[in-house]
């Protein structure tokens, strides 16, 4: 069962925390760097790079929940995963990703004016 913990906890943490710290730390600052300079057609709304951090928050608070109501045993385990998972994708922020930067672009492509 610690591995089946194990798996859970980096799969979802990966993924929750991914779209928790990148909208919040990487795109909505650059979003805002963009406006500064004149490089938007419009500004991007802010529910934009709320909506999904909020989501991905209440699912990995209600995982969190689940594991200490039905595996209070594994949830120093979990904490553990969910940790190590956070300091990795923390640690991805300040790296220029083209992956991301492509991503940006084609996310937000009808706010952003033509280069």
């Amino acid at each position: 069962m610690y591995i089946i913990i194990a798996v859970i906890g980096l799969l979802l943490g990966l993924f929750a925390f991914s779209q928790i710290i990148y909208p919040l730390f990487s795109a909505w600052p650059r979003a805002r760097q963009l406006k500064r300079e004149g490089k938007l057609v419009k500004p991007i709304p802010t529910a934009t790079f709320v909506a999904a951090p909020l989501v991905w928050c209440a699912l990995l608070l209600a995982s969190i929940w689940i594991v200490n109501n039905y595996f209070p045993e594994y949830a120093m385990l979990y904490y553990v995963v969910l940790g190590l998972i956070l300091i990795v994708v923390v640690a991805q922020v300040p790296k220029q990703n083209r992956n991301l930067e492509a991503d940006f672009k084609e996310n937000w492509r009808q706010y952003l004016k033509d280069e």
